[in-house]
């Protein structure tokens, strides 16, 4: 499948979090293709409260400078979260409102460092792939349709 400046990837907080403390580690190259065009990026409220509350807490002010600075710099497209929350075993509950807001938009990857649930969505069929920023990166992007002008 091809992909190209339509593609909509939905990011969870992890994603957010090592954007935010290293914008040359690949959930950073990914956020700054969204924001130069090449994609799209989707959160929910739930994410970017996620990744805010754990950025302030357990890193430095220059992290959470830099998030700030992602927020401005990618216009996300913000996915609702149902209420109530789907019942999608084995989908832990603290990562339900992830797939549940990516299920809520049209998007085809859900990228995640989080390796529980990862695992957790091989185990079920949803309509959309879910992959590392790592493994998108060495997988898909090179699909992408702009793939040989992409910085």
């Amino acid at each position: 499948m091809t992909i190209d400046s339509t593609t909509l990837i939905f990011f969870d907080a992890s994603c957010l979090i090592a954007a935010a403390g290293s914008s040359s580690g690949g959930s950073g190259f990914l956020l700054s293709l969204c924001a130069k065009g090449y994609l799209q990026a989707a959160v929910s409220t739930y994410v970017l409260a996620e990744a805010a509350h754990n950025i302030q807490v357990r890193m430095k002010q220059t992290v959470w400078n830099s998030y700030q600075a992602l927020l401005i710099a990618v216009p996300f497209l913000i996915a609702a979260v149902p209420d109530p929350l789907p019942v999608l075993p084995p989908i832990n509950a603290k990562d339900l409102h992830v797939v549940a807001a990516a299920l809520a938009v049209p998007t085809v990857y859900l990228l995640t460092l989080d390796k529980g649930l990862l695992a957790e969505a091989s185990q079920i069929q949803l309509p959309f792939v879910t992959l590392t920023p790592g493994d998108f990166i060495k997988t898909v992007l090179p699909t992408h349709n702009a793939y040989p002008l992409l910085p």
